[in-house]
C-alpha cells in the first residue's frame, strides 16, 4: 500500500478530495499530508445558505495540525475552494476536516480538549500535545465560545445561585451565577458590585429563562439582592445555612479573640490554640478535640455562650413549616440580643433583616451547597493554573471545566 493510499484510509478522504502527496520531515519530526480536490468532480455548497454553488477559484495553501502519526506531528496541507453563490457572493467553502478559520483539524481539537479535561492543567496539556501556551489558550477560548453558542435559551433554570470568588490578590472578586439543579456554572463577571451582578443576570439568562427562575440562593450581600430584584423580580431570595454559618462563625471567632486577649493579660491560657474547636463542625473533630470542646463549652466563657447560639441556630433549618421556623427564629433572636455580645447582636440583627430570605429556604429547600462545591472546584482551577493575571482567562477556564458545555467541534463532512 502506498503512503498516499494509507493516509487516505486513515483520514477518511473521499471524492472529490484525495491525498496527493505525503512528505516526511525527519529534522522537524513531522509528516505533511497534501490534500487536493478534483475541480471537475467537485460540488461544493455556499457556507451561508447551504445551496450548491459554482466553483470560483482556490485560496492560498494552508496547513492544519492533525493527530500525530506515531511520534511525528502530522499536518494537513490544502488549498481551500472558493464558491460563487447567487445570493451571498464569493465565499470559502466548508471542508470536512476542520471548522472555518481553524488551524487545527476537528479530530485534533477534540483530542486536545480531552487532554485538557484529563490533566486539568493548561501547561501540562500543552507539553503533552507539543503546543504553545498561546495555541492552548486559543483552543480553550474557541471551545467555550462554541459551547456558549450551543446552549439552549429555552432550557429551564428554576433555582440559581449567586456567589463571589476572589480570582486575584488585592481583593479582586468575580461574581458567579450557577444553575443549582444542573450543578454547573452559567457565567461569571468581574467584581461583586450590584452593577456587575445585574449585568450577569441580564446577559447569562435568556428572557424565557428569567421568567422561569423561582429562587436565587445567595449570601446576605445587599448588592446581590438588589440585582435580583431588578432583573428577576418574581424569584425569591433564599439564604441558606452555609452563608448563615459563616456569619455566626465570624461572631464566635471575634468574641474568642477579644476574650483571649483579656484572659492572656491575666495569664489565663484557657482559649489559647482553640480557634478551630469553635469553628469546625462536631463531625470533623477527633475524639480528643470533642472532649476538649465539651470541657470548654461548659466553662463560664463568653465565647462558649456565643458558640451555643451558633449551634442552636442549626435547628432553624430543620424546621418543617414556615410558622415553626419563624417562631423559632424570633425566640432565638430575642435571646441572642439579651446576651449583650456586640458581635452576636450584629449577626442577629442582620438575620432578622433578612428573615424573608431565611424563610424562603423552608419553602424551597434549596441551598448554595452546589455553588459552594463549585467554588471549591474553582479554587482548584486557580491552584493548578498558579493564578490568573487576566479575568478573561479566568472566566474561560471556569466555563471550560465547570460550565458543562458542548465543547467539541463538529466535523463538517
Amino acid at each position: 500500500m502506498q503512503d498516499t493510499e494509507l493516509y487516505s484510509q486513515i483520514l477518511g478522504v473521499t471524492a472529490p478530495w484525495s491525498v496527493v502527496a505525503v512528505k516526511l520531515d525527519l529534522d522537524q519530526q513531522a509528516v505533511r499530508v497534501s490534500i487536493d480536490f478534483d475541480g471537475k468532480q467537485a460540488a461544493f455548497c455556499c457556507p451561508t445558505c447551504g445551496q450548491y454553488a459554482n466553483l470560483y477559484d482556490r485560496r492560498e495553501e494552508r496547513t492544519w495540525r492533525h493527530l500525530d502519526s506515531c511520534q511525528f506531528k502530522t499536518y494537513l496541507v490544502a488549498s481551500l475552494p472558493r464558491v460563487e453563490c447567487k445570493h451571498h457572493g464569493i465565499q470559502t467553502a466548508e471542508v470536512f476536516w476542520c471548522e472555518p478559520h481553524s488551524r487545527f483539524t476537528a479530530l485534533f481539537e477534540r483530542f486536545a480538549l480531552d487532554v485538557l479535561q484529563a490533566t486539568q492543567v493548561q501547561a501540562k496539556a500543552a507539553r503533552l500535545l507539543r503546543l504553545s501556551s498561546d495555541q492552548m489558550e486559543y483552543l480553550m477560548h474557541k471551545a467555550v465560545q462554541r459551547g456558549l453558542a450551543r446552549r439552549d435559551p429555552a432550557a429551564v433554570i428554576a433555582h440559581a445561585g449567586l456567589d463571589e470568588k476572589a480570582f486575584h490578590q488585592g481583593h479582586q472578586y468575580a461574581t458567579i451565577l450557577s444553575d443549582l439543579d444542573q450543578k454547573r456554572v452559567l457565567d461569571l463577571v468581574e467584581k461583586r458590585t450590584q452593577e456587575a451582578a445585574t449585568t450577569l443576570l441580564d446577559t447569562a439568562l435568556s428572557p424565557v429563562q428569567k421568567a422561569g427562575v423561582q429562587s436565587v440562593s445567595m449570601d446576605l450581600w445587599l448588592a446581590f439582592a438588589n440585582a435580583r430584584a431588578q432583573v428577576l423580580p418574581q424569584a425569591e431570595v433564599v439564604h441558606d445555612r452555609f452563608h448563615v454559618a459563616g456569619y455566626l462563625n465570624e461572631a464566635v471567632d471575634l468574641t474568642r479573640k477579644e476574650e483571649h486577649r483579656r484572659l492572656s493579660r491575666a495569664d489565663d491560657p484557657t482559649l489559647a490554640k482553640t480557634k478551630y474547636l469553635w469553628l469546625r463542625s462536631e463531625g470533623t473533630l477527633s475524639d480528643k478535640q470533642q472532649t476538649a470542646l465539651a470541657t470548654l463549652s461548659g466553662l463560664d466563657l463568653e465565647t462558649a455562650q456565643v458558640w451555643a447560639f451558633k449551634e442552636c441556630f442549626r435547628q432553624f433549618f430543620a424546621c418543617t413549616t414556615e410558622y415553626g421556623a419563624q417562631t423559632f427564629f424570633l425566640q432565638w433572636y430575642e435571646a441572642a440580643q439579651a446576651v449583650g455580645n456586640k458581635h452576636l447582636s450584629k449577626v442577629a440583627s442582620l438575620l432578622h433583616k433578612h428573615l424573608d430570605g431565611l424563610l424562603a429556604y423552608i419553602r424551597h429547600r434549596v441551598t448554595n451547597a452546589i455553588a459552594e462545591n463549585l467554588n471549591g472546584q474553582i479554587q482548584r482551577i486557580k491552584t493548578n493554573a498558579r493564578g490568573f493575571r487576566h479575568f478573561a482567562n479566568f472566566r474561560i477556564a471556569v466555563l471550560f471545566y465547570l460550565g458543562k458545555l458542548d465543547l467539541y467541534p463538529q466535523t463538517l463532512r
